[in-house]
Order: structure tokens, then C-alpha cells, then sequence
């Protein structure tokens, strides 16, 4: 009788937690409800081991902003003029940018703008700062940990990207942010 005292509350948990496989990955189905608690363990483990030592954070208002806040307002305008970085990670050569960015319409909440916000990544060829378009990441990514799915996105649509960029990425966008 011990036996099955002791055995009931791990039949239960083991009824209310399975693994899930969904988009090319695994979840966690806790009573129905998916986790990605992979990805919240990679969150973390990526904080401790990254190096961003290489990467600046220029600062709203300096040349690098200025330059990737014109690029990004005139990429698809009329809704893209509104561009508002939230942040920025650049290279120490300053060919690679990444752009956290809302967009805001005329009068407009950052909630009921054009576009959604976005991370952007910004290469610079032949001296021109260009949006790379197949890099460009707007949405949702629920039931995916935000920052882990982004990275990894990012590094799958531009390899040619330093890795970097994406490892230090840290979104502040709250449907970003995970």
C-alpha cells in the first residue's frame, strides 16, 4: 500500500508533463500548456559563456544611430518613417549592425504603428548601409523562448552574419525579451 502512496504523485506529474515535437524542436506539454524549457536553460547559459567584448552599443544620437535609423526609415516607406531603434549592436568595423526597432505612425503608439517591431540586420556594402531583407524578424515566437529562436533564426537566414551579433543580442521589446 506504501508502494502506491508513494508512486501516485509520480504518476500524476508523469501524466501532466510530455514531450512535444513541434516546429523542428521539442517542448515540454505541461497539463496542455507548451514550454520551451530548452530554450530558457540556452537563455541563461548564453549570458554566462558570450563574448561581446568585440561589439560596440552605440549610443541614440551618434553617427552609427543617425546613419541606421535613415537606412531603416526609408527601407519601406511610407509605414517604415517612423523608425525608432530601440538598440543597437554594430561591429568594431561598423559593416554589421543589428536593429531592435519600433516604428511609429503619425500620433501613433508604438502598439498601433504601421509595422511591427522588428530586429533588422544592417550590412554595409560598397560603402552603403543596406537592411538585410532575409534576415529581418517580426512576430511572435510563442511557445519559443524570444531571444534563443531569434538568434538561432538569424543565424539560419544570414551565415554570412557575425555569430556574435546574434549571441549578444538581448531584445527589449517585450514579445522579444521572452
Amino acid at each position: 500500500m506504501w508502494v502506491l502512496a508513494a508512486a501516485a504523485p509520480l504518476l500524476l506529474l508523469a501524466s501532466l508533463v510530455q514531450l512535444r515535437a513541434q516546429d523542428q524542436g521539442l517542448l515540454l506539454d505541461l497539463a496542455g500548456r507548451p514550454v520551451d524549457a530548452a530554450g530558457a536553460l540556452q537563455a541563461q547559459w548564453h549570458r554566462l559563456v558570450r563574448d561581446c567584448s568585440a561589439l560596440q552599443r552605440p549610443a541614440a544620437g551618434s553617427t552609427a544611430w543617425a546613419e541606421a535609423q535613415q537606412v531603416l526609415a526609408a527601407h519601406s516607406p511610407p509605414a517604415s518613417h517612423g523608425a525608432r531603434p530601440l538598440q543597437l549592436l554594430q561591429t568594431a568595423s561598423g559593416d554589421w549592425l543589428l536593429a531592435e526597432v519600433v516604428w511609429d505612425g503619425a500620433g501613433a503608439q508604438p502598439v498601433n504603428a504601421p509595422l511591427d517591431p522588428a530586429i533588422v540586420p544592417l550590412h554595409r556594402v560598397g560603402g552603403v548601409l543596406q537592411v538585410q531583407t532575409t534576415g529581418v524578424w517580426s512576430g511572435d515566437t510563442g511557445p519559443w523562448t524570444a531571444p534563443v529562436f531569434i538568434r538561432r533564426w538569424l543565424q539560419r537566414q544570414l551565415p554570412a552574419m557575425p555569430a556574435d551579433l546574434a549571441l549578444c543580442l538581448d531584445p527589449q521589446w517585450p514579445a522579444f525579451a521572452g
